[in-house]
């Protein structure tokens, strides 16, 4: 495991937020972290443990390297390829890419026709922007698309994959999980189409970031979805120290925290810190140059521009996420992440 974050210290607001970001993703892309999302969201893998599916996942998990652009999702200097695209981020410098793609087995001894290609997106917040679920009708429909002439030529349909796109939305006010798919009505007569309604598969996961235990009840179904927003809140919790971070991880979830993802999560969580703290010396040092209201309210306009989350600029500005919302509305910034 490199370290070179620990080398290399961001000095900016600016550069914690994408190397955040950057250290989010990669801890929620290791193998037993996906394999626990997979077990909660994913039909096949309903009732496995999470180490069963972790070994079920193939080859190398991609985070930010795969387009998504129509055209260069399976292509490589201009030709096909049987895996996914692995271009370097300054081939197509501004191009749409997967947050973490990869693909997964239904069985140990499933031929690759059997397998199902994950999609998993972080949002640090609510888009206002746009609609969510119209943003992920469009990663789907490309994971979809993108599998002719890699999963299945010319005309043989019946070779496609099934495709499940995940998406976490973090800083929401209350917890939530939303499984957006195929239904085929019959508006006359009797007959069924057999297949298709099961190919493309669309999670949305709502968190609040906060660690806090639910005491509700609630059937198998939606415990599963209860338990998968108590792991990711426990991941990411602004509040939660990390002895007893990694303490749930391993006791309540199952996940197998190695040295890989420990590190992952510590440096992600000290940059999170970071954020907080640089905010709050910036206000600070603003305020007494010019301790007005408009430099105050200027630092949360270029936090929140620069990527870092509604809960991070509150708690760094000793405001509510309410507050924040408000003079980014009344000063024009569209909230679009």
């Amino acid at each position: 495991m490199t370290k070179e974050i620990n080398n290399t210290a961001p000095n900016t607001v600016e550069e914690l937020a994408m190397q955040y970001d950057e250290r989010a993703k990669k801890a929620l892309g290791y193998k037993t972290v996906l394999a626990f999302i997979l077990s909660k969201t994913v039909a096949a893998f309903k009732g496995m443990c999470v180490k069963d599916i972790a070994e079920l996942i193939e080859g190398e998990v991609y985070i930010s390297r795969v387009p998504v652009d129509p055209g260069q999702t399976n292509r490589m200097n201009g030709e096909r390829i049987t895996g996914f695209n692995t271009e370097n981020a300054e081939t197509n410098e501004g191009m749409i890419r997967y947050d973490i793609l990869f693909q997964v087995r239904t069985a140990k001894n499933a031929r690759k026709s059997y397998g199902i290609i994950i999609n998993v997106e972080m949002q640090k917040d609510k888009p206002t922007g746009y609609r969510l679920s119209n943003r992920a009708v469009f990663y789907a429909c490309r994971l979809i698309s993108a599998q002719k002439q890699r999963e299945f030529k010319h005309m043989k349909f019946n070779n496609m994959v099934k495709v499940y796109s995940i998406w976490i939305v973090a800083n929401m006010e209350a917890n939530s999980v939303n499984h957006i798919h195929f239904v085929q009505d019959t508006l006359y007569g009797t007959y069924q189409w057999a297949g298709g309604t099961d190919l493309m598969n669309i999670v949305i996961v709502g968190i609040t970031g906060k660690s806090e235990e639910s005491d509700e009840e609630a059937n198998t179904e939606a415990a599963d979805s209860r338990d998968l927003c108590r792991m990711l809140n426990t991941l990411f919790a602004v509040d939660l120290d990390n002895r007893e971070r990694f303490s749930k991880l391993s006791d309540d979830f199952g996940i197998d925290v190695d040295e890989g993802l420990r590190e992952e999560v510590e440096v992600m969580c000290n940059l999170g810190q970071g954020l907080l703290e640089k905010g709050e010396r910036r206000g600070e040092e603003r305020g007494e140059k010019r301790g007005t209201q408009k430099t105050k309210e200027e630092d949360i306009i270029n936090f929140y521009k620069v990527g870092v989350s509604l809960i991070m600029i509150a708690q760094a500005m000793s405001k509510t996420e309410d507050e924040i919302k408000k003079v980014l509305i009344d000063h024009g910034v569209n909230l679009d992440h």
